[in-house]
């Protein structure tokens, strides 16, 4: 009867969430029960049961699943991935805020497109380092979208993007600290993209720190799939017209696609031939 309690209370919860979007702004926690304080000066109680999925990880397992070092993504981004309810545990791992500017472009819809993370001012030649102990899955230069970018895999399934950087110091499969530096910013780009994500699917970063303080909200932090309600509606696929010049296998490097998945996609054969303003879509 508990257990009912308890499962009818999180889905009147997630109901509301839908009903009306209201965002966390600290976390109190005290053993596996949390109350949540929201912007608009509410709060929520939420008991944190075992059989609510954990999103940990195990730290020697960490690259079994989609371990991709030639992309941003790991897999397609996926609302389907969403559904089951997680909780990111920190426990007592250390944190770090990725950078030391201030927040001036937040999650959400921006101009029409979907803004899948939070933007960070950065002078020239201020360091952009890890959030949190993990391991590098990709850097280097992403593409047009991320420009040069890094991906950290933690140890409790997130993932963390540090987009539009002038400098990688870092390498595929290198372990890192939280607080370790990753690159440097400022030159070619005033800010630093910062996204969080669970199996490849962007969540809102502040829901993880408080960007006032650049401190963690909470040591546990249940993610639903509310919190990703956004991808229903939004397109995340990605194109590319051709130019002159252009090759499946050129196009194919280039976005850190494969050349089958280019023509499954698009419907054509390897040997096609390309026509110059074709859209061919990669993702």
């Amino acid at each position: 009867m508990k257990r009912m309690t308890i499962f009818v209370a999180l889905c009147l919860l997630c109901a509301l969430s839908f009903a009306q979007v209201k965002t966390p702004v600290d976390t109190i926690s005290r053993g596996n029960l949390s109350v949540v304080i929201f912007d608009d000066k509410t709060w929520q109680y939420i008991e944190i049961q075992s059989d609510i999925k954990s999103a940990t990880i195990d730290t020697t397992d960490i690259k079994a699943e989609n371990w991709v070092t030639t992309s941003v993504y790991a897999q397609n981004p996926d609302y389907a991935r969403t559904i089951d309810a997680s909780v990111i545990d920190f426990g007592n791992a250390a944190s770090s805020f990725p950078a030391k500017g201030k927040v001036v472009s937040s999650f959400g819809m921006r101009s029409g497109k979907m803004h899948t993370g939070i933007d960070i001012v950065l002078n020239y030649g201020d360091a952009v380092v890890a959030a949190f102990d993990g391991i590098v899955r990709f850097a280097g230069w992403s593409g047009s979208k991320y420009g040069n970018a890094v991906v950290v895999r933690h140890y409790n399934g997130l993932e963390t993007v540090y987009a539009h950087l002038d400098d990688v110091k870092c390498k595929v499969n290198q372990k890192v600290s939280a607080g370790e530096i990753l690159g440097f910013g400022g030159k070619t780009s005033n800010h630093l993209h910062f996204e969080t994500r669970l199996k490849d699917n962007a969540f809102d970063p502040e829901l993880v720190f408080n960007t006032q303080t650049g401190a963690l909200v909470a040591d546990r932090i249940p993610i639903y799939a509310s919190n990703f309600d956004y991808m229903k509606f939004v397109d995340n696929s990605q194109y590319h017209i051709v130019k002159s010049g252009d090759t499946l296998s050129a196009i194919a490097r280039k976005y850190h696609v494969s050349v089958r998945q280019i023509c499954d996609l698009n419907g054509i054969k390897e040997t096609s031939i390309l026509s110059i303003g074709k859209r061919l879509r990669l993702r």
